[in-house]
């Protein structure tokens, strides 16, 4: 090959790729500028017999969709074979300014207006939606909309379909890019195909793999646009308001799939949802999760985001629903845990900080108001009683009065007593607060709650390791607080217990007792460890008291034995 012909080629090759072809074209090309359709499609196919005359042909068919006037494409497409009149459009629609593009589409509509089908339009429609960038096709629509309103929602629907090849990212943009055009209307419509597709499509593993990741992005793609706006979750919103309930309805559907499809973390849409859609709206989205979509973890997500809102009779309304609800009625208990716990700062669930006790009694209240079953108000107030965090002592004992049957209060009592037990054991407890609360029910003759609070730090539950120096500093701090017995109790329990105690657990709770002192040391060392069955256990006790340097101590357990 020469190097004129390696020139010609290479230059060839460029122009069929490169955006600015139709200057390029202009020497080699001007011809197709002037000579009559007929003459040039006889020159397309004299082009198409010689051997490698193919590319020129598509070079000349390229040339004349850039060169003639919109209206004589459109007027040459009859005479053209039906591909090449595919080619002359999209070639037009994607290459020329995207003003001209809807100017084709109008034309060649009205072209194929007298046939069944609107083939070369349908093409059009297609490659611009498909192919050009985002804002051309908002003003595309926006051309469009202005002059064939069905041609626009034509285009809208090819680029919201799962066919396009456009990504959610792609329609979020698109979905932008629309309402600054003007064009809220088919931006709305935009949106509704695109939950639709999501909607109608197979489901995968929830929050996995590559659809996970798309429906993700979509609601990703907004908040990444728009952090402050809220689009997806506004729009959402607006329809739930809307009067055609079978709007109301799908709308939910969409939601429900959209929240039970993504991924794990935090999820806007979630968020928004239970912080401001109306009870019922909340319980039916949460009923659609748990049912049909098997989706628990997100149902108990949106859950506890609704459970944090503000206002008082709204939670009456949720609570009264979704009992009534029978995908939910068995999950009223979690709702009302979640209520209780309070809200929270914004963006997060609910905290650690409770509701006040007039919040409670006010919900109470508005159960009834609510017609709520009766049920929700003896749960209400067997949650209350039982939620010991951020609660004082004075506190506890109002929420266990109100548990008004004996038999639920003493249940109630064992789990707060457990709880707060549980809690002290927290390495960074306040254990002044956890004698306050033992103190405060002791007073309050809740006998229930100081003992099971006492058993379970001093014999705790499965899988959890009994700590002797929390023990020994717990009981010093509620004998100083004026609980003698509570505190005589808790060591005795701890001590007793000889499968669980270590010989040098005993040493930390003989430093803790001399250090009070307590006047009954002797006493409780030899009603406890003095006792205990396995004879080589008790003896490591004393040999670990002695070495510890409490030979008194020591004494006084070999004394039990005489």
């Amino acid at each position: 090959m020469t190097a004129p012909e390696r020139t010609g080629r290479a230059r060839r090759t460029d122009h069929l790729f490169q955006p600015a072809v139709a200057e390029s074209l202009n020497e080699a090309y001007a011809w197709v500028a002037r000579i009559p359709v007929r003459q040039f499609e006889a020159i397309l196919r004299i082009m198409r017999r010689e051997k490698g005359g193919e590319a020129r042909a598509m070079r000349a068919l390229y040339a004349f969709a850039l060169r003639r006037p919109v209206e004589e494409l459109v007027a040459a497409a009859r005479d053209f074979d039906p591909r090449d009149a595919v080619m002359l459009m999209a070639t037009a629609a994607l290459s020329r300014p995207v003003g001209e593009a809807a100017e084709l589409a109008v034309r060649q509509q009205e072209e194929e207006s007298g046939s069944e089908r609107d083939p070369v339009t349908a093409s059009i429609l297609h490659d611009v939606a498909c192919q050009r960038t985002v804002f051309d096709v908002a003003v595309f629509v926006r051309v469009l909309d202005e002059r064939r309103p069905a041609l626009a929602e034509r285009t809208v629907k090819v680029f919201a379909s799962p066919g396009s090849g456009r990504t959610n990212l792609d329609k979020a943009l698109l979905y932008t890019a629309l309402r600054d055009e003007g064009c809220h209307g088919q931006a709305d419509r935009l949106l509704e195909l695109t939950l639709q597709a999501i909607a109608d499509s197979t489901p995968g593993p929830a929050g996995h793999g590559e659809e996970g990741e798309e429906i993700a992005d979509l609601a990703g793609a907004f908040q990444h646009l728009s952090p402050a706006g809220q689009v997806l979750e506004q729009w959402v919103g607006e329809r739930l308001k809307a009067s055609d309930a079978t709007q109301v309805g799908v709308t939910r559907r969409w939601v429900a799939k959209l929240i039970a499809r993504r991924g794990d973390g935090h999820d806007a849409l979630a968020e928004y949802i239970g912080h401001t859609a109306h009870p019922r709206h909340v319980v039916r989205l949460c009923a659609l999760l748990a049912k049909e979509e098997e989706s628990a973890a997100k149902c108990a997500l949106v859950r506890r985001y609704a459970a944090g809102r503000e206002r008082i009779q709204e939670l009456a309304a949720l609570v009264s629903y979704w009992h009534k609800e029978p995908a939910l009625t068995r999950t009223t208990r979690q709702l009302l845990t979640d209520i209780v716990a309070g809200p929270s700062a914004p963006g997060a669930l609910p905290g650690s900080a409770p509701r006040s006790l007039y919040e409670l009694q006010q919900l109470d209240e508005w159960l009834h108001l609510e017609d709520a079953d009766p049920e929700c108000s003896r749960l209400l107030r067997h949650v209350a009683a039982v939620h010991v965090e951020g609660r004082s002592g004075a506190d506890l004992v109002t929420l266990l009065g109100r548990v008004e049957r004996s038999r639920e209060r003493s249940r109630a009592a064992q789990e707060a007593g457990r709880r707060l037990a549980t809690a002290v054991m927290a390495p960074d407890a306040d254990r002044d607060r956890f004698v306050d609360c033992l103190r405060a029910l002791h007073e309050a003759r809740q006998p229930v709650a100081v003992h099971t609070a006492c058993r379970e730090l001093s014999e705790p539950s499965p899988g959890v390791t009994a700590d002797a120096a929390l023990v020994a500093d717990v009981a010093g701090r509620l004998y100083r607080a004026g609980l003698h017995k509570v505190a005589w109790t808790l060591l005795e329990r701890f001590l007793e217990n000889e499968q669980l105690v270590t010989p040098s657990d005993v040493v930390q709770v003989v430093e803790g007792v001399l250090a009070l002192p307590l006047p009954d040391a002797e006493l409780l060392l030899r009603a406890t460890v003095g006792r205990w069955s396995d004879v080589g256990h008790r003896d490591d006790a004393v040999a670990e008291l002695r070495a510890a340097g409490w030979p008194e101590a020591a004494e006084w357990v070999i004394k039990s034995l005489r």
